[in-house]
């Protein structure tokens, strides 16, 4: 009789759940999870990772994480915020997560990145690595020896919030902030700053985009700087599920190197 009655209450446990029993054999270890996560990202196009296209954003992060979705059976929904903005959600507890975040020591008060055993940053567990250059004037000599720059006369413009700023700061290198990475260039080319330290996939796909930037901006081959990217996740979020924040972080690794993932970059390249 006692085998019975707990195995009806495991049955109406399954029926009341949200979950498909397809969905329950989905989900590693039956997790404990909200019923959906919300992650947020810049809301200017960083091609290829997020970008605006046919009215709605796409790119490889997103398709990553629609793919970490799908393997841990929980919806993710996507919002399109200002950057600093979306950090503050998270920091908040207003959003589980913000995709694409460096490492930056001040972003620990804000959420929790994917450390080892040690409590390391676990580069293993990124979502993307991607790289900074320095785009200036076609007559310019400015340059960058992997330390420093090489003839710097005047100021350099990044984007608002943006973690190449601290590098900058640190060799004393004065900045100018613009939150559109297409204004960064205009006034590279204006002259009111010598050159431009921004995401290298981000502006190279500008440049493809806008011949007229292109025929007066040029990139600097060495770049300035070359970083891992993560999904920084809430506090709350990795308080009330630490499973399940360690399972998303693994299954990002996962996804990333997995022969699936590497066939979506090819078909993207194709397309794009």
């Amino acid at each position: 009789m006692i085998r019975v009655i707990r195995a009806l209450t495991v049955l109406l446990f399954i029926i009341s759940s949200s979950l498909s029993v397809a969905e329950i054999k989905k989900r590693p270890g039956l997790l404990a999870a909200p019923e959906k996560l919300i992650f947020c990202h810049e809301d200017q196009n960083a091609f290829p990772w997020v970008f605006a296209k046919d009215g709605k954003n796409q790119g490889l992060d997103i398709s990553l994480l629609e793919l970490v979705s799908d393997k841990l059976a929980i919806p993710i929904e996507f919002a399109s915020l200002p950057w600093k903005r979306c950090l503050r959600e998270v920091q908040d507890h207003k959003i589980h997560g913000a995709i694409a975040a460096s490492f930056k020591a001040e972003r620990l008060n804000m959420g929790r990145y994917p450390v080892t055993p040690k409590g390391n940053l676990d580069a293993n567990r990124r979502l993307h690595t991607s790289s900074y250059s320095l785009y200036i004037p076609k007559t310019s000599d400015l340059g960058w020896n992997g330390e420093t720059f090489i003839n710097l006369d005047g100021l350099i413009t990044i984007q608002s919030g943006f973690s190449i700023g601290d590098l900058l700061k640190k060799i004393d290198v004065d900045v100018i902030e613009f939150t559109n990475p297409v204004d960064n260039l205009r006034i590279v080319i204006e002259g009111r700053a010598a050159g431009a330290a921004l995401h290298t996939d981000r502006v190279d796909s500008i440049l493809m985009q806008q011949p007229k930037l292109a025929k007066k901006i040029k990139k600097y081959q060495v770049p300035i700087l070359t970083k891992p990217y993560y999904v920084l996740l809430s506090f709350q979020l990795v308080r009330e599920y630490p499973e399940l924040s360690e399972t998303i972080w693994d299954t990002i690794a996962e996804v990333r190197d997995s022969t699936e993932m590497a066939e979506i970059r090819n078909q993207f390249f194709k397309e794009n």
